[in-house]
């Protein structure tokens, strides 16, 4: 039977989702992806004829809820919203925030590529006439750091940019690196830049439990624009290059005042 060739998908499925216990929406998507690829064409074309559906959805669909198209399948249909994003976990999983957060940052290294971070700030650093270099080698996987340098006729400035793949991922690089941030020497002005998220509900969070003391930006990568978060630059040519600096700072005034009305 053409169903006997989904077998080898739903054990691989099932030994990611035993693995982890929690999966995010976008991480189960992507691995489902990447094993219908294991099939060929013309086996894809004869299992959706026979199922009457898109294969991949049809797998999500069996994973995620009580409609299953394999005994094989494994069961996932509990789902969360934690900080925006949906996730998903074994009905007899009694899952643990820390689970619920490690799953969070997991999905966020693979949505937030650093590649794709660094080429939207890169451009608007050199829209800002910034030359951006150096970038630090070794250090905590999983971050870029680089130097992004001006040099005018009557001003030479300097930032040393953080890049990491979620505002989540601040305040402990900040912890376990406070050397970095003691003073302005070595780089200049510090700055974190972090990718947007689904919903503020992360940036919310980070403003009521941590008070970081360095700027933060914030890019949307799809839009290749950048905004700010805390923190004003000293450089007005980088404030006139932010898409809507006004808007987003009272957007976290916003923020800040139903925080302490809701303490």
């Amino acid at each position: 039977m053409q169903k006997e060739k989904l077998v080898p998908i739903f054990e691989d499925l099932s030994v990611h989702c035993q693995k982890y216990k929690v999966v995010s929406e976008g991480e189960l998507v992507l691995k489902i992806r990447e094993c219908v690829k294991s099939l060929g064409d013309t086996e894809r074309e004869e299992l959706e004829k026979r199922l009457s559906g898109n294969l991949e959805a049809l797998i999500f669909k069996s994973i995620t809820s009580e409609d299953k198209i394999s005994v094989f399948s494994p069961d996932m249909r509990t789902r969360i919203n934690y900080q925006g994003e949906l996730f998903y976990c074994l009905p007899t999983h009694r899952y643990l925030s820390a689970e619920l957060e490690a799953t969070f940052l997991r999905w966020a290294k693979i949505r937030s590529p650093l590649s794709a971070l660094r080429s939207v700030i890169t451009d608007f650093m050199e829209r800002c006439n910034y030359q951006v270099k150096n970038e630090v080698s070794g250090g905590e996987p999983g971050h870029l750091e680089l130097r992004a340098v001006k040099n005018g006729k009557n001003e030479q400035r300097s930032l040393h940019l953080f890049v990491l793949p979620s505002i989540k991922f601040v305040s402990h690089f900040r912890e376990k690196n406070h050397s970095l941030f003691e003073g302005s020497e070595g780089g200049g002005e510090k700055v974190f830049v972090v990718p947007t998220e689904k919903t503020p509900a992360p940036f919310i969070s980070f403003i009521r439990e941590h008070d970081i003391g360095t700027m933060i930006w914030v890019l949307d990568v799809a839009r290749r624009t950048v905004n700010p978060f805390i923190g004003r630059p000293q450089d007005t040519e980088i404030e006139n290059n932010f898409e809507e600096p006004e808007q987003a700072r009272r957007a976290v005034s916003v923020w800040m005042r139903k925080m302490h009305v809701v303490d």
